[in-house]
């Protein structure tokens, strides 16, 4: 749209990639453009109000990047919901921000968020999702006409490395294999989202996963090699019972 914004007085200039666009909806970017305008010169010019508001609206795109990437790991873990449910957790504790509990405990609270949005009687369901979506394009206008994202919020940060903590637990306690952690951590990342926004909390889980995953890997393969020496050992044990009775028989 900012390529369509014209001088005073002359026409809006409309490049090749627009020009393509039906009738209406190039109508439409025309009309909007110089709104556009305006708005990307008081943001870049450091408009209170509406620097308030693209900095409310990162703090929702943060809140829901971390969520997506939460739910989207316990599915992988076929952990949402836990079976069994953990005790102790009623339907309406949705109180999923406390990653110091458990794992099983954070799952279950995250699904029964997700249940009450999906039946939210408050304005209809899926109103948060349409707040955090229009969140989302508040902040991708703001990331393209230039505006600095202010840094990862310190919630989400703390978030980031409590949930990995919680991760690296379960996945120790579970054994699971490295194909299964590998999934789990794609669906983790990948439901962080994209661009700039989301970008920052990409590089701190990245990090996470850099620095903790040799440990995760090795802890599941030493569960692995444990349980195969106390095999090796059943098995040689119980051949020498075999050949000390054979060595009675035989006196």
């Amino acid at each position: 749209l900012e390529h369509a914004v014209a001088g005073a007085g002359a026409p809006a200039a409309v490049p090749a990639a627009r020009a393509k666009d039906s009738g209406p909806r190039l109508a439409a970017k025309l009309t909007a453009a110089p709104a556009v305008s305006d708005f990307r010169a008081r943001l870049n010019a450091g408009d209170e109000m509406l620097v308030e508001e693209v900095d409310r609206a990162f703090r929702i795109v943060m809140a829901e990047s971390v969520r997506n990437a939460m739910m989207g790991m316990f599915q992988t873990l076929e952990m949402f919901p836990p079976t069994p449910p953990p005790l102790g957790i009623s339907d309406d504790d949705c109180a999923y921000e406390d990653v110091t509990a458990p794992l099983p405990a954070v799952a279950q609270r995250l699904y029964n968020d997700q249940a009450r949005r999906v039946s939210d009687a408050c304005g209809g369901p899926g109103v948060v999702q349409k707040r955090a979506m229009t969140a989302a394009f508040l902040v991708d206008f703001a990331e393209a006409v230039g505006y600095r994202l202010p840094p990862v919020p310190e919630t989400q940060s703390s978030m980031l490395k409590e949930i990995s903590t919680r991760i690296q637990e379960e996945l120790k306690r579970r054994g699971d294999s490295e194909e299964v952690q590998i999934r789990a951590r794609d669906a983790f990342l990948g439901g962080l989202g994209a661009g700039a926004a989301a970008e920052g909390l990409k590089q701190e889980a990245q990090k996470w996963w850099t620095d903790n995953w040799r440990s995760v890997a090795w802890a599941a393969a030493g569960m692995a090699v444990v349980g195969i020496a106390a095999v090796a050992t059943a098995v040689l044990s119980n051949r020498g019972d075999d050949g000390r009775r054979r060595n009675r028989r035989e006196l």
